[in-house]
């Protein structure tokens, strides 16, 4: 079984393909299971700041929010077995580890602030993203340091072709 990676909102395809080759591209490096599953959004900034506001208490827009499912930590493999799994089966018996909400607008502003080209903006916000969903965080300075060393691997050993 393989991991399935849902891309939905409005964005052209080729983004819509990218961002599930790199989200599926991290959870090979990553090691984790097969038989996953992520969803991720594009949103508009209206959208992402009503999100923001309303899961974060953060009245402002931003790049891109993640909604881990588990209680995965950072570095482990997720347990396909344990019974908190069990209730984030889905139909087709995978396990959806989380959702994502992404701004498109955002991150192309983003984009030319960082002198990066969007495909590599995204890039670096789908790594980043799905590696909370795998329990990273950054929260804590020391937490900062683990989640930005994996994400600069990440982004080495991910190759993309746009």
């Amino acid at each position: 079984m393989n991991n399935y990676i849902e891309v939905s909102g409005k964005i052209n395809k080729r983004y819509k393909q990218l961002a599930a080759s790199v989200a599926e591209n991290v959870l090979c490096l990553m090691k984790q299971p097969e038989g996953l599953e992520i969803a991720i959004k594009f949103v508009s900034k209206k959208e992402i700041k009503t999100i923001n506001r309303d899961f974060r208490n953060i009245d402002k827009v931003t790049d891109v929010l993640s909604f881990p499912s588990t209680n995965i930590k950072a570095g482990e493999i997720l347990k396909l077995s344990l019974p908190e799994n069990e209730m984030l089966k889905t139909p087709e018996g995978r396990i959806h580890i989380g959702d994502m909400a992404l701004c498109y607008k955002q991150l192309k502003l983003q984009a030319k602030e960082y002198g990066n080209s969007n495909v590599a903006e995204l890039k670096k916000l789908i790594i980043h993203s799905v590696l909370h969903l795998l329990g990273y965080d950054h929260i804590k300075d020391e937490d900062y340091k683990i989640m930005k060393k994996q994400e600069e691997k990440l982004e080495k050993n991910i190759s993309i072709n746009f």
